[in-house]
């Protein structure tokens, strides 16, 4: 088996792949630290599974794992972050993630998670099952539009970086704004940020 496992913190990225090597002695780890060098090492491995950090370089939460689960096909994606917030975590199931673990989660529960998705199971700790929140699914377009909103960007900036007109961009944010249950731009960006996981870093 081959694991591409992401994460920009070495010492939890050597700690989990100490945890994998339980699943089997063979087990060849491949590492990545970014959404760029992730993106890059698929060109060249073929994996079983993928395990990488919300919140590396580059990475735009929930938004970033729909590419990659695009980019990965039939190779289960787990997540694993320090954020547990049950919007973020809903995010990225409906992205495509197969799994999601809390960085405060012991080892045992990052072997669990594996097991499961390489079963062809899904995975999330059973004490946040009855915490996700119900809220709107998103197109791959409005995916975006959210992401640009949690950077703070204008309805010109958003409408160039997604090749619209600026007219169309202000309906799309009105209409985002009802979605998102919000009454301005800043407070759809905030949640935004909560909804797609994404961090300063």
């Amino acid at each position: 088996m081959k694991f591409l496992l992401a994460d920009d913190h070495g010492l939890f990225r050597d700690s989990m792949a100490v945890w994998l090597k339980q699943l089997d002695a063979h087990v060849d780890i491949i590492f990545a630290s970014s959404y760029d060098s992730v993106c890059e090492t698929f060109d060249k491995h073929a994996f079983d599974l993928l395990m990488l950090d919300l919140g590396m370089p580059g990475m735009q939460g929930a938004l970033s794992i729909r590419k990659l689960h695009a980019l990965a096909g039939d190779i289960p994606l787990i997540v694993v972050s320090a954020d547990e917030n049950p919007l973020t975590i809903q995010s990225c199931v409906e992205a495509g993630a197969s799994g999601y673990v809390p960085k405060s989660s012991e080892g045992e529960t990052i072997l669990q998670a594996a097991r499961t998705v390489l079963d062809g199971g899904n995975y999330l700790p059973p004490s946040l099952h009855d915490q996700l929140a119900e809220h709107p699914e998103f197109t791959d377009k409005q995916m975006q539009l959210l992401a640009l909103l949690a950077q703070g960007r204008s309805n010109r900036d958003i409408a160039e970086a997604m090749h619209l007109a600026e007219g169309t961009v202000k309906q799309y944010v009105t209409r985002l704004l009802r979605q998102l249950d919000v009454d301005n731009r800043m407070q759809a960006g905030l949640k935004a940020r909560k909804l797609l996981g994404i961090t300063d870093s």
